[in-house]
């Protein structure tokens, strides 16, 4: 219990999969050979009930992902306020085109959605942090706002510029498409 509480504290909730692998772990280390049967060699369910009936006991429960933001009140009146003065500027402006976009990261290989969470906590996520970008790809997805097209995504994944991936992939065409390689700069000057 003591590394589910270390988990808890520091922003990152271990799931049941965590929890069920490191159990087994320390009862093949303990080598108690009536655990090794019940617990690891048994039926998966057993060890399950019997982690949910600890958690339970020391007020731990495994919950849904449940993070996301709160909306206001007065939501509709911002939106319909915001709308007008974003028509009135691109009026202003004679702009013809607009795009919208928005970019995630995506995980190769998802992460289970339920964590191991003390109970009666209402909302349930992680601040774990992707450190290694080697397990996903930012993916950008936009529309053209006028006709609602959506434009094709764009996939960035994480590279050295001139590398030797770069120059395999510079000039693929398969017929149907053609993949480009750019190099995408983040600039930040603290204003939007």
């Amino acid at each position: 219990m003591q590394t589910v509480r270390q988990a808890w504290e520091r922003g990152m909730p271990l799931c049941i999969e965590q929890l069920m692998l490191m159990f087994q772990a320390h009862v093949r280390k303990d080598k108690d050979e009536e655990a090794l049967k019940l617990y690891v060699n048994g039926k998966k369910n057993t060890a399950n009930k019997f982690l949910h009936r600890v958690l339970k006991r020391n007020q731990y429960s495994v919950r849904k992902n449940s993070i996301s933001q709160s909306i206001p009140v007065d939501w509709r009146v911002k939106a319909e306020e915001n709308a007008l003065r974003i028509r009135n500027q691109f009026h202003k402006a004679k702009v013809d085109v607009v795009i919208n976009a928005d970019e995630t990261f995506v995980l190769f290989h998802m992460q289970d959605h339920k964590l191991i969470v003390p109970t009666g906590i209402k909302r349930v996520g992680t601040a774990a942090q992707v450190d290694n970008e080697k397990v996903g790809a930012t993916v950008l997805i936009a529309c053209e706002f006028k006709t609602s097209m959506i434009l094709p995504p764009m996939v960035i994944f994480t590279g050295v510029y001139g590398a030797k991936l770069m120059h395999q992939w510079e000039a693929f065409e398969d017929g149907k498409n053609r993949v480009s390689l750019c190099l995408v700069y983040y600039l930040f000057s603290g204003e939007y």
